[in-house]
């Protein structure tokens, strides 16, 4: 302004200023007080502005000085000790949790995972009768002249070791495999043998697993048995052996189809396989393999089984039907079809209750346990031409009954028959080796507690009864404590 001003002056004393270059001046004056106006309104909204951050400065420095006040510091300090206390917490399970991955981490000769799982069993027993096997009896026997009617024992043989490996995808598979060994396989020949169980193999298979499709190749029970009593005194042999439980470790090859759609409370379930012929005989020599009388008609077992499921969850309800086939060769032109036909359940009731079992109808299935073990009988000896053979039919079953109070307690209550038909047994060589039976049941209770996740007590007992083809009935009674701990 003091430019324009003097300027302008000069410009006055200089000469008279035209018109034109007066409405210039005005113009340029006009301007800078606009920009003048512009500048001030700037200058007060700034002030407002500062004057606002001053009050949040003034604001923020009062908290903190209120925050240093001993009323204030306590909340402070408390929410501090909270604070370490869930971080030493969350240390904890991390801790944890890494001491769980090593602990599961199973070192084996490829890249793929392994797992080592297994059950340690102890049981101690004490028996009133005559009975087939001390540690897990299956048949009432006569009572021997002299003996004591009864005993005692304690074992560890049916502890049992798992092997499971997970291998990578083949054709869209997922590939696994399983080996179940325990040590029911004998007693070794030396000083007190009977507490040194021989390792026996029961499950050994490999296993490809596509959404729907499952194919199974290896040595496992039969499938169209799929459920047995629950038990820790009979693992070595599964409660109610020849009394209506079908069952065996046998080299399979099976193939499954699934339809279990995924919204659907309904779906279904097809197997079909092929099965080593066994027919129930004992080996007949210990270190050289001869083929049984299955084996030798040179013709693999076949079975199938469709169940059908209802429910999910801890509710689901199973029901199955199955069939059994296979050829027997007893040398000589002796020829005979084994077969079974079979109806499986296992069926929750409410919240405790559970039902499930075996019925099963069948023919020289001894190979199965079913007949009491027997396949066939001969009136003379069977390496002889000149003697003649009849197979065995028989029917029988078993049932249990679960009641599950609490997630670690339950009670089961099983019965179960085995009844070859007379009419066939008739026909039998009569000799001092061999008595067949006519019918075998076993009655059975037990209670199982599991105080921790990893530790099992059971207290059952099992009334036996067995009737011989001569009429004669023996009983017996087996009580057994078992105590368990799985890894």
């Amino acid at each position: 302004m003091a430019w324009l001003l003097c300027g302008a002056a000069a410009m006055g004393q200089q000469s008279p200023a035209s018109s034109a270059d007066v409405q210039e001046l005005k113009q340029e004056l006009k301007e800078v007080m606009q920009r003048l106006d512009a500048t001030q309104t700037d200058l007060h909204a700034a002030q407002d502005q500062i004057k606002t951050l001053s009050g949040e400065v003034e604001t923020l420095r009062a908290g903190q000085t209120g925050m240093t006040t001993p009323e204030a510091a306590a909340p402070s300090a408390e929410g501090q000790n909270t604070d370490i206390a869930d971080l030493k917490q969350e240390q904890e399970i991390l801790k944890a949790r890494v001491d769980q991955q090593y602990q599961t981490k199973v070192e084996s000769g490829s890249k793929y995972r392994v797992r080592l799982s297994g059950l340690v069993l102890f049981n101690a027993s004490t028996t009133r009768g005559a009975v087939d096997d001390q540690d897990v009896p299956m048949l009432a026997e006569a009572h021997t002249p002299g003996a004591t009617g009864g005993d005692i024992s304690a074992t560890m043989r049916q502890t049992l070791v798992n092997l499971d490996v997970f291998g990578p995808d083949l054709w869209g598979a997922k590939t696994s495999g399983s080996l179940q060994m325990d040590f029911f396989g004998g007693f070794p020949n030396t000083l007190d043998g009977v507490a040194m169980g021989v390792v026996r193999m029961r499950v050994a298979r490999a296993q490809l697993d596509w959404q729907k499709w499952s194919l199974t190749i290896g040595q496992d029970k039969p499938f169209i048995s799929p459920w047995a009593p629950t038990s820790l005194a009979a693992i070595g042999t599964p409660d109610l052996g020849y009394s209506g439980n079908l069952w065996t470790w046998t080299p399979q090859v099976v193939v499954e189809r699934r339809w279990m759609p995924e919204d659907s409370k309904f779906g279904t379930k097809t197997q079909i396989g092929m099965l080593d012929p066994f027919d129930g005989e004992l080996p007949s020599d210990s270190f050289g393999r001869y083929p049984e009388a299955g084996e030798a008609s040179r013709t693999p077992a076949f079975a199938g089984r469709q169940s059908f499921e209802f429910g999910s969850g801890d509710q689901k309800a199973i029901v199955g039907v199955g069939g059994y086939g296979e050829r027997q060769d007893w040398a000589f032109g002796k020829r005979n079809t084994g077969y079974a036909a079979t109806v499986d359940w296992k069926v929750p009731l409410g919240t405790h209750f559970e039902a499930s079992g075996l019925l099963y109808r069948g023919q020289a299935i001894g190979g199965l346990w079913g007949g009491i073990g027997t396949s066939v009988v001969f009136d003379g000896s069977e390496y002889s031409p000149l003697s003649h053979f009849w197979p065995v039919d028989t029917v029988g079953g078993w049932s249990q009954f679960k009641f599950k109070p609490a997630s670690k307690l339950e009670f089961n209550a099983a019965f179960g028959e085995d009844s070859p038909f007379a009419n066939e047994v008739r026909h039998y060589n009569e000799t001092p080796y061999y008595q067949p039976y006519l019918r075998n049941w076993t009655t059975m209770f037990n209670v199982i507690e599991r105080p921790r996740s990893n530790l099992m007590i059971s207290l059952e007992y099992r009334h036996l009864n067995s009737v011989e083809f001569s009429g004669r009935q023996d009983t017996a009674e087996h009580i057994n404590l078992g105590v368990g701990v799985s890894f």
